[in-house]
């Protein structure tokens, strides 16, 4: 959910490297309403900050993300907190997000993407409210799952400043996924910062100057699908698509504006939590960048939701922020 920085078209032009860790809302159980985990679905990847295109760079990024999960949602409307009948009554989830991330230059055509996220989370929620009404509060700062990618562009010979390209690459089973509160009940899965799968995630981009000088877009589209499970627990399919359009106001300050797409299916398997589980949303985030220096730049997001559709009932934010600095080495 960043701003770009300024760019140039050839550096534009260069290998998309990264999608970060983009989620919908995450489901729950049948009976219950989803407690909901969240990162903000954007795209931060090279082409739209900047990229160091020379083999041998790379780039370290840090990324802020606050996501207030508080308000009930059911298909495409809010629910009033009376009207939901679940043996549960979701509260509130905030979640505080933060994604170091390292890309790095193999060679013209060549890239590599680390990102590990850093999750905290606070979850509130009144199990039994109808009968015994009991509150009960998880509250925690874990590592989440490990994502590598790896990015092939191709460049077109007649126009340098247009390329397309391939990502193929794997999210890991690094975080933890047997977090319990105080009272030693172990939080939901949806809840939790690791999925303890190994996923695979592929796609492509495609990227172009734009209509102004100085200008550009792009649209890249991103698969992940569950490939190696464990304690029956299987995370729906996700499928991301993200386009946006960079322009400079000044030389140090750069613009963008995106649109991204979220859709996720059922998550699936004896633990899952199926019928609470999968959301389709589109959001529109618009942002700003600015260069400190000619490596050095920090940006800002606000990520506003256009549309959201969820399965069963399931705790949803009105508006996600990000803040960032990224550095070129």
């Amino acid at each position: 959910m960043r701003a770009a920085v300024s760019l140039s078209q050839n550096d534009f032009a260069t290998l998309l490297s990264r999608l970060v860790t983009a989620g919908a809302l995450l489901a729950s159980e049948a009976g219950y309403a989803s407690c909901g985990a969240a990162f903000c679905a954007l795209n931060t990847s090279w082409n739209t900050q900047g990229v160091p295109s020379d083999p041998g760079t790379g780039r370290l990024d840090l990324r802020y993300e606050f996501v207030d999960q508080n308000k009930l949602r059911t298909n495409t409307r809010n629910l009033p907190p009376a009207a939901d009948t679940g043996d549960t009554l979701e509260q509130r989830t905030v979640n505080r997000n933060l994604l170091a991330t390292v890309d790095y230059t193999l060679s013209k055509d060549w890239a590599v993407s680390v990102a590990l996220p850093v999750v905290r989370r606070t979850h509130d929620h009144v199990s039994d409210p109808a009968n015994n009404p009991t509150f009960e509060n998880w509250k925690f700062t874990k590592a989440g799952d490990m994502r590598v990618l790896g990015y092939r562009r191709f460049a077109v010979a007649d126009d340098p400043f247009v390329s397309y390209g391939l990502a193929l690459g794997l999210k890991l089973p690094s975080g933890e996924f047997r977090v319990r509160n105080n009272n030693g009940l172990l939080a939901e899965r949806s809840l939790q910062p690791g999925t303890d799968s190994t996923d695979l995630v592929w796609g492509g981009y495609f990227t172009r100057p734009g209509f102004q000088s100085d200008s550009s877009w792009f649209v890249q589209a991103l698969v992940q699908t569950a490939k190696r499970i464990k304690d029956e627990f299987r995370p729906g399919n996700q499928y991301s698509l993200n386009t946006g359009y960079r322009f400079l106001f000044t030389d140090s300050l750069t613009g963008l504006l995106q649109m991204n797409g979220i859709f996720k299916k059922r998550d699936d398997g004896l633990n899952a939590e199926r019928e609470l589980s999968g959301s389709r949303s589109w959001f529109l985030s618009p942002g700003l960048n600015y260069s400190l220096t000619p490596n050095m730049e920090v940006y800002g997001f606000v990520q506003l939701p256009v549309f959201r559709q969820v399965n069963g009932v399931q705790l949803s934010a009105e508006r996600a922020f990000v803040a960032g600095v990224s550095m070129k080495f």
